[in-house]
């Protein structure tokens, strides 16, 4: 389903297709922005959504595998929430050091910038100026904290009293400041788990997880590889101002085939690659990367019980490698195509640099970690 027309930023925000929910469009910045899918995992995952849209203050958390689409869910969120109007702020809590997740959560007071380089605006007398965080940034809107399970230990008691409507200063001093803002918080990580081993705060968990939307990762969204990669091959044809000659039913079966270890954004990657190879005709095997031309047929998934949205592997079948075992081996494939090269083995799978050192720690024998050091690459 399409629309007949683009929706304007200032009458729209978020406008749902069909009864089905099919495609979600809104439009932000000047560029349009669409959620593909209409299997029935993400048909309710969808509806789940919109129902809590409604909310203007209550934080929620958003679960799913690294390139579910947890950021882009929490923009239709907030896209569709009475603090539209207000900023959309975005920081990952695993990407940044605990001194510098501090500074840029609550922000910066006037005060001597011991451990700050000339960088971080220190001045000649040590000093440096004072600065806002994303939680005065995103006053009346929504402030998306990804990875909340890697946020560090002895931040969370400060955040959840922020969630609790009390005050805070910035690091250094300064006036106590009143968050007005939505957090929506996202992990690929089990929280409860960690809540037990006493690595998060169990108060902090109860808080952001009340409310609770469930993305379920792509191998278990029937049909909806088809959907996405057609969107895929289309939006890129757009871009490049070139014919697109489809998909072959071939490629098209591997696609399906496939486990997609790094999920939407991992297919996204593969297309978009696939479209630059095939010059304008058809997507192909040859276009396609080896492991993916090479996967072999995934046995239909059982009927699902349980609540909506809860993610539930699939059973292996019998004499297959298991689907953790798939994923083992594509992605120690690809780091090997790669020449050990971190961050290209995370932009062809499409998950993150930390994603990907945190699957290969797992993944390599000891003797193999020894020759490929996981630095800074």
């Amino acid at each position: 389903m399409e629309a007949s027309a683009a929706p304007s930023r200032r009458t729209e925000h978020l406008r749902w297709f069909g009864g089905g929910m099919t495609r979600v469009l809104w439009l932000e910045d000047d560029s349009e922005v669409r959620v593909v899918g209409a299997s029935e995992r993400w048909v309710r995952a969808m509806e789940r959504l919109r129902e809590l849209s409604g909310h203007e203050r209550a934080p929620l958390l958003i679960a799913g595998e690294p390139g579910t689409g947890k950021e882009l869910c929490a923009r239709l969120l907030h896209a569709a929430s009475p603090r539209a109007g207000g900023p959309f702020v975005a920081l990952s809590a695993a990407r940044l050091p605990a001194e510098r997740l501090r500074e840029e959560l609550f922000g910066v007071g006037v005060g001597l910038g011991a451990g700050l380089g000339v960088g971080m605006g220190a001045g000649a007398d040590g000093r440096h100026a004072a600065r806002p965080g994303l939680l005065e940034l995103a006053q009346g809107g929504t402030l998306f904290l990804d990875e909340i399970g890697a946020l560090p230990l002895e931040l969370q008691p400060r955040l959840l009293s922020v969630l609790d409507g009390e005050p805070f200063c910035r690091s250094g001093g300064g006036e106590a400041l009143v968050a007005d803002v939505r957090v929506i918080a996202a992990t690929s990580r089990d929280l409860a788990a960690r809540v037990l081993d006493r690595s998060f705060d169990e108060g902090l968990h109860g808080r952001v997880s009340a409310l609770g939307l469930v993305l379920p990762p792509l191998r278990e969204r029937d049909g909806d590889v088809r959907r996405l990669a057609e969107h895929f091959l289309s939006r890129q044809s757009v871009a490049a101002g070139l014919p697109s000659g489809g998909i072959s039913p071939r490629a098209l079966a591997q696609l399906e085939a496939y486990p997609w270890p790094g999920n939407v954004g991992e297919l996204r990657s593969v297309v978009e690659r696939a479209f630059l190879l095939a010059h304008g005709a058809p997507l192909d095997l040859e276009h396609l990367p080896p492991e993916i031309g090479a996967a072999a047929p995934r046995p239909a998934a059982p009927p699902r019980s349980g609540p909506p949205g809860a993610l539930r592997p699939s059973p292996p079948a019998r004499g297959s490698a298991s689907l953790g075992e798939a994923v083992r081996r594509h992605i120690l494939a690809v780091y090997a195509a790669q020449g050990g090269n971190v961050t290209r083995t995370a932009s062809a799978l499409g998950i993150t640099r930390v994603s990907l050192r945190r699957h290969l720690r797992q993944y390599l024998a000891a003797g193999a970690r020894d020759k490929e050091p996981l630095s800074s690459r």
